[in-house]
């Protein structure tokens, strides 16, 4: 009976052109048969006005809203975000093209997914398909000028930033976007969920600082950025076109979140439903990198010397994982200035004490001429067999040739390296210029892939594959897709003054949710004391705040050169000063407060307070992290000459003074006045400061079958908003599990 309701629903939509209203969860989607187009509202706020769907198969573009009929259906749904309802719109085109639109809302999520699938009864190619596009001006945000437009980049190469940017012009923002308010922190998140088959991308574009005038969720989007750019022709390569008998986008996460940082971390939660993180149990690594001062001077004795110094005064001082290990890497040049011997040598080394080896490597690229043989395929290949054309010039990104990841010459030297690192004892490696496997290409090896992105995750699988248990970081490389790697440096290179400082928290304070997809994000080597050429010594203030922005971003690994018998040269080749002295001194300054060394251990990134440091060259001053113990925030001064000063309400972190114990500041081991309200914090110039707020014993929490909590913890409401037990009774969730606040 129920069935047959539905055909007649559908039916009569399609006939007599009724009105529709899809009601779900706060949700309600209006379908107008008059304009064959939808509102989409949640919970009284109107999110998107007349939107429709848009696909392209050759030159041919189609409107979903220039169908020659339409019918429309609601059904239950039940798939990996769990058990909803469903709104399916098919829509017929007089050439027979068919555009179905699936727009599914779930009882345990606040957002809805959206998907556009076309097909025409036979095999078909697309390069560009829409589930969601509006260009009805709306007003979904408040009136004034504190709203933010948020600019995601598709990789972190060339010294990209993030981008805070007021209403008033458009964003591609690769993947996902915010558009939200920095005093209510409400926001819009909009976001691809898939990441096999598309580059996806949010266009944005608003003006007079309140209103979005566009709004569109895109699979098949390529750039400049994207490293799609032919200079040479002045044009951007288009993004292969999907072949299948029917061409679906990537699905698409909308919703509407109470804060927007919450949004951000849940459209990372939801990535992983679908392509489940890979777990590292040991957390975020800790330890040290040739590639910061050593550099091409690598050598042997010199890591053996940072070794013992990390060992010897680190260690005891909690600079280490969670498993009492520190990471040693040897960066580029390794193979250039070690022989096999001396790297079996340090592995055996790494191993005696407690240590874990890594090496550096890059699977898609080519620094060199394209004559040789590639190693691993028994000559059978020439690198230029294996190497990427685009307009049937070979491809080069950063001075590498690209290579093709779905190419047996290619598999086959990732196979054969890879087992050459696993025979003397790699556990961690550095992949850098993965960029390079996921261009646009002529063509690839694999006739069944037709996308850049297809291509890199072929690749990147056979990656996995044979590298097996090691720790994989990526370097220069997409976001997207994330779930082959433990972890990304959320950066290009930086080392250890300001700017370098201020770049890395630029893409902290706005991809600080990566940590959703990734053990830990990478902020790149912290180093104190730089080469002569690349500025020398910073002050303590410029390494206090390196060493901070380590801390709060993920992965903490140095980069300074602890060896006196390390000889560095300078570009001209002369002899420079090592520095070794001074990096000692103040690691033993830096690198051993217990309390900082701490904070990678036992928690995430950390988020924004506020996120209203808008453009590009921004960075957010205020960051803040909650676990079951304590609060931290940590400011940063990114002024060279000026005091940073102010008062930080305990309301914007989402405490209580009553569940406050007390407060520390790390770096300096202070006391903290407490307010009623809350703290005033205080931070010199080129400086960093770390405030940790410890909390009384929570309200009783006890869980709603046999096991109990009764410790602090950070909870969320059953509208996954992330709140504070001190704040008030009621049920919440944790860990997944149901509390009862009494």
């Amino acid at each position: 009976m129920r069935q047959l309701f539905l055909l007649l629903f559908a039916l009569i939509i399609s006939a007599k052109g009724l009105s529709a209203d899809f009601i779900s969860n706060g949700w309600t989607i209006r379908f107008d048969e008059t304009t064959q187009r939808l509102n989409i509202d949640y919970r009284g706020r109107q999110l998107m006005a007349d939107a429709y769907a848009e696909a392209r198969q050759g030159d041919n573009t189609y409107y979903s809203f220039n169908a020659s009929s339409v019918s429309v259906e609601q059904n239950d749904v039940s798939d990996v975000f769990g058990s909803g309802r469903q709104l399916c719109i098919t829509y017929r085109m007089d050439d027979g093209m068919v555009l179905i639109q699936t727009l599914s809302c779930y009882d345990s999520h606040p957002y809805m997914v959206a998907q556009l699938s076309m097909t025409n009864g036979s095999t078909m190619s697309s390069n560009y398909v829409l589930p969601l596009k509006s260009t009805t001006t709306s007003s979904v945000m408040p009136a004034g000028k504190k709203n933010r437009m948020l600019f995601v980049p598709w990789d972190n190469d060339g010294f990209i930033r993030y981008a805070s940017n007021t209403l008033r012009s458009t964003v591609n923002s690769y993947a996902v976007t915010a558009i939200y308010n920095t005093d209510t922190r409400g926001g819009l998140i909009c976001g691809a969920l898939d990441h096999d088959l598309w580059k996806s991308a949010v266009r944005v574009t608003a003006s007079d600082y309140d209103k979005v005038d566009e709004l569109a969720l895109i699979s098949g989007y390529t750039d400049e950025h994207s490293h799609d750019s032919i200079q040479s022709e002045q044009m951007v390569m288009p993004h292969g076109a999907v072949v299948a008998d029917t061409v679906r986008s990537a699905r698409f996460m909308m919703g509407w979140f109470d804060d927007w940082r919450t949004g951000m971390e849940t459209f990372g939660q939801a990535c992983t439903l679908i392509a489940p993180k890979r777990e590292w149990a040991a957390g975020a690594p800790y330890g040290w990198s040739s590639w910061g001062v050593q550099s091409t001077d690598i050598s042997y004795q010199g890591v053996m010397d940072c070794g013992n110094f990390i060992r010897d005064n680190l260690v005891e001082h909690g600079f280490h994982d969670r498993e009492g290990r520190v990471v040693l890497s040897l960066d580029a040049w390794w193979n250039d200035n070690l022989s096999v011997q001396q790297v079996k040598s340090f592995v055996s080394y790494c191993k005696e004490n407690n240590m874990i080896p890594g090496l550096y490597y890059g699977s898609f690229c080519r620094f060199g001429d394209l004559q040789s043989y590639v190693p691993g395929t028994s000559n059978k290949y020439r690198f230029r067999d294996i190497a990427l054309k685009v307009h049937g010039r070979y491809k080069v990104v950063d001075g590498a040739y690209c290579l093709d990841p779905t190419h047996v010459g290619t598999k086959q030297f990732m196979l054969s390296e890879m087992q050459k690192f696993k025979s003397w004892g790699i556990e961690y490696l550095k992949c850098d210029f993965m960029s390079n496997g996921a261009i646009e290409a002529d063509s690839w090896y694999n006739k069944d892939c037709h996308t850049g992105i297809q291509a890199y995750n072929e690749g990147m699988a056979c990656l996995m594959r044979y590298a097996g248990d090691m720790y994989l970081d990526l370097s220069i490389a997409p976001i997207f897709p994330y779930h082959y790697t433990h972890g990304r440096r959320i950066s290009c290179d930086a080392w250890g003054a300001m700017d370098h400082t201020k770049y890395v928290m630029n893409n902290a304070s706005y991809g600080w949710w990566l940590n959703q997809l990734y053990v830990a994000n990478d902020p790149d080597h912290m180093v104190m004391a730089m080469r002569q050429e690349a500025g020398g010594v910073q002050s303590e203030g410029a390494n206090r705040a390196r060493i901070t922005s380590g801390a709060v971003v993920g992965a903490f690994l140095t980069g300074d050169n602890f060896s006196p018998n390390v000889v560095l040269h300078n570009g001209s080749g002369k002899v420079g000063e090592n520095y070794s002295n001074i990096s000692q001194q103040r690691a033993l300054m830096f690198l051993t407060n217990e309390d900082v060394n701490e904070i990678p251990r036992t928690c995430g990134s950390f988020r924004p307070v506020y996120g209203n440091a808008s453009s590009s060259v921004g960075a957010e001053s205020l960051m803040t992290y909650e676990n079951d113990r304590y609060v931290y925030v940590a400011v940063f001064n990114y002024q060279m000459l000026m005091p940073l000063s102010g008062s930080l309400p305990f309301a914007d972190l989402g405490i209580d003074a009553a569940s406050i114990k007390e407060i520390k500041e790390l770096w300096m081991g202070e006391m903290i006045d407490q307010g009623s309200t809350g703290f005033q914090y205080r931070v010199p110039a080129c400086d960093a400061r770390i405030y940790r707020i410890e909390k009384n014993a929570a309200l009783g929490i006890v869980s709603a079958g046999k096991e109990q909590y009764t410790g602090p913890a950070v909870v969320f409401d059953l509208q996954g908003r992330r709140m504070s037990v001190a704040l008030k009774r009621g049920i919440y969730i944790r860990e997944g599990k149901k509390y009862i606040v009494k």
